[in-house]
């Protein structure tokens, strides 16, 4: 027989699923074909046996949308094949990776891929739940030490009520994607719509116990085929004596370099370690050892000292700066500074039609909010490789800090700009996602833009004794999150939570970890809001001068082809005349924008012709559109016609009317009727009277 097909089929919140293996991807060493709905993804676990000249775990996941997935053609004109991934994908390929990474063995590394592509959409079943779930149940049943399984739910509320959710949502007033155990948490990630603090730590709670269905799905599932396979791999360990005869060598230098915190004191240090071991260890070695130790004097510094490495209390934040207004050209900047880490955020002010146009597997839809975030390899001190493009973490940090302020956004029909942070970093030390989220609520405050609250954040770190016993390190530098045990942020106002992500670098954070960071957390964003809100306090009254100045004015639905005119004719003479750009909305809603109020209130006149309503006994001043033998018609409002009789031209008896007017002439006229079937009448002697 062909085809050795394994399938469980179960249910999860009444929707029916599916995981299968042996039908597709026959070669692929893991394959799981898995349904949520109509719903479809396929899984591919495969690895290479490790080279031996890595010293990290060499994990990849690529979470893959197709069009086709939804019966969808790109909108391109001009290309038509899928490459690259969407912003969407990037941060759904990260997610999928921090829920998984944690449970592999810390000894493992071997090259492993994660491939994760989106074959069947039905526009209800979220992909990203399944995805997680799946490549959780693919990794167990392979011979890949993997400590799972681990399952991804969504957590929502429904008015107050906790809500568990499958379905894809925006409009949810929150939205976490959680991963773990069911005990504990490996991966946490999503937005809110400023929600009480003690609502999302509630709601989390709840999160543990929807991961039981799916843990079971995937346990059934494992022992349906077989049940996991043996775990073979050559684990990666130190060479015996490398960490004692290196603290010997080094003494109290490995403490005193990490207190120091200078890279040149680091680079310098590994220089003599290098020559005190040339031949009987290699530098890849050496450094790995020189990191248990920086690691070691970490955790005794926290738990001995009750201290941090550059002498802080446990809950102290470092000295911050904030300034507004930096770039005079520019419609608003902000600069956040903690410590070393420094960012300049941008604030840019467009019209609506400035709004991007996002074409996905979702479907086409306009953004005219968008948060940007660049590091260069100065922030870290370095030369290194310029890239122009941005790296996953970038997309994944822009993306933290753009979710974060939407809950306090204008709506556009309060605030008809489209509007682009961009968050050039200055300088990395530490949680530069947070520092981009304070930068930019200084930046749109600077702008004008009216958003509803502060907002801030702020990032704990972990460092978890052999005893269980936890220390949360608030404001976590650099140096505390490449050694300790998590990367715990939380962004807000003073009222509630808009943001949280948690990288976790154990096997999961407990509830009670969870809690006591977002006391932390909310301690230290109060601090933070308070040190913004010194450079301001609350959004500009009026937007920046540079920027666009806007004003809107509602027509008719029924007019707007008439302003738009054949081939744009009209509205492109509006923009010429008066010096404005227009944008239109569905419902009639027509925004103008210009640099001066005075080309404001000249494309207003334009516009207030399409709500016009003739009056009998009113004067008006109109363009003659055709001379006729008997009289002409004259155009007093784009659509609005009439004709003036050639015995109400003049008060003399008129025998040519080309010798009174001529197409084209602007002549003014009294309305002296209208008539039931609607014809205007219209007189230039009476409009002269």
């Amino acid at each position: 027989m062909l085809f050795n097909e394994k399938l469980h089929e179960f249910e999860i919140d009444g929707r029916k699923c599916s995981f299968s293996t042996g039908k597709l991807a026959l070669k692929s060493q893991n394959s799981i074909f898995a349904k949520m709905g109509d719903t479809t993804i396929t899984v591919n676990v495969n690895s290479n046996p490790s080279t031996g000249d890595m010293d990290y775990f060499p994990l990849s996941v690529e979470y893959i949308e197709r069009y086709y997935a939804a019966g969808k053609i790109s909108g391109s004109r001009f290309v038509k094949r899928e490459r690259f991934p969407s912003d969407e994908a990037v941060l759904k390929s990260r997610m999928i990776d921090r829920s998984l990474r944690s449970r592999f063995a810390s000894d493992y590394m071997d090259e492993v891929n994660i491939i994760i592509t989106v074959m069947s959409y039905d526009e209800e079943n979220d992909p990203l739940l399944l995805a997680i779930n799946a490549a959780s149940a693919a990794l167990v049943m392979s011979n890949i030490p993997f400590e799972g399984p681990v399952a991804g739910v969504n957590v929502g509320l429904e008015g107050s009520v906790y809500k568990s959710m499958a379905t894809v949502s925006d409009e949810n007033p929150m939205n976490y994607i959680v991963s773990g155990d069911g005990e504990v948490f490996t991966m946490i990630d999503g937005a809110c719509n400023d929600i009480a603090d003690d609502t999302v730590v509630e709601s989390m709670r709840r999160g543990l116990e929807d991961m039981k269905p799916w843990l079971e799905a995937q346990n059934k599932f494992v022992e349906l085929v077989g049940g996991p396979k043996e775990k073979i791999y050559t684990p990666k360990v130190l060479p015996e004596n490398l960490l004692e005869s290196l603290e010997e060598f080094l003494g109290e230098k490995a403490e005193k370099n990490l207190k120091d915190a200078k890279k040149s004191q680091h680079q310098e240090t590994m220089k003599e370690v290098f020559t005190k071991f040339e031949g009987k260890f290699s530098k890849k070695d050496l450094s790995e050892a020189y990191d248990k130790l920086q690691k070691k004097g970490l955790r005794r510094i926290v738990k001995e000292e009750n201290i941090r490495v550059d002498g802080r209390a446990l809950d102290e934040i470092r000295e911050m700066d904030t300034q507004i207004d930096l770039l005079p050209k520019v419609h608003g900047t902000g600069l956040f500074t903690r410590g070393l880490t420094q960012v300049l955020s941008v604030a840019t002010l467009g019209t609506l039609d400035d709004a991007q146009l996002v074409d996905d597997m979702l479907g086409n839809k306009e953004k005219n909010y968008m948060h940007f975030y660049n590091d260069l390899p100065y922030v870290y001190g370095e030369a290194g490789r310029i890239r122009l493009i941005p790296s996953r973490r970038g997309v994944g940090h822009g993306m933290l800090a753009e979710k974060s302020l939407i809950p306090v956004l204008p709506t556009k029909e309060e605030f008809p700009y489209t509007i682009i942070i961009v968050s050039e970093v200055q300088g990395e030390n530490g949680s530069s996602s947070m520092a981009s989220a304070c930068g930019s609520s200084l930046a749109l405050m600077a702008a004008g833009v009216p958003i509803k609250k502060t907002v801030g954040g702020i990032a704990c770190g972990l460092v978890l004794g052999d005893d269980e016993s936890i220390n949360i390190l608030t404001d976590m530098q650099g140096v505390e999150d490449f050694y300790g045990d998590m990367d715990f942020k939380v962004i807000g106002t003073r009222d509630g939570v808009t943001a949280v992500q948690m990288d976790n670098k154990m096997k999961g954070l407990s509830m009670e970890i969870v809690e006591e960071a977002f006391k932390k957390c909310k301690e230290g964003r109060l601090q933070v809001i308070d040190k913004i809100e010194e450079a301001i306090s609350e959004p500009r009254p009026e937007v920046s001068a540079t920027a666009p100045q806007v004003t809107s004015a509602k027509i008719p639905v029924d007019k707007i082809g008439e302003l738009i005119g054949p081939g744009g004719k009209n509205i492109k003479e509006i923009t010429e005349q008066s010096g404005a750009e227009l944008s239109i909305e569905d419902d009639g809603t027509v925004n103008i924008y210009a640099d001066n109020k005075e080309k404001l209130e000249k494309a207003m006149s334009y516009i207030a012709r399409y709500n016009f309503i003739p009056k009998e006994g009113e004067i008006y001043e109109g363009k003659v559109a055709s001379v006729m033998p008997y009289g002409a018609f004259v155009d007093i409002n784009p659509g609005t016609s009439g004709l003036v009789h050639v015995s109400e031209m003049a008060d003399d008896f008129v025998k040519d009317v080309n010798s009174v007017v001529k197409e084209g002439d602007m002549v003014k006229v009294k309305l002296v009727e209208i008539a039931r079937d609607g014809k205007i009448k219209l007189s230039m002697k009476q409009a002269k009277e």
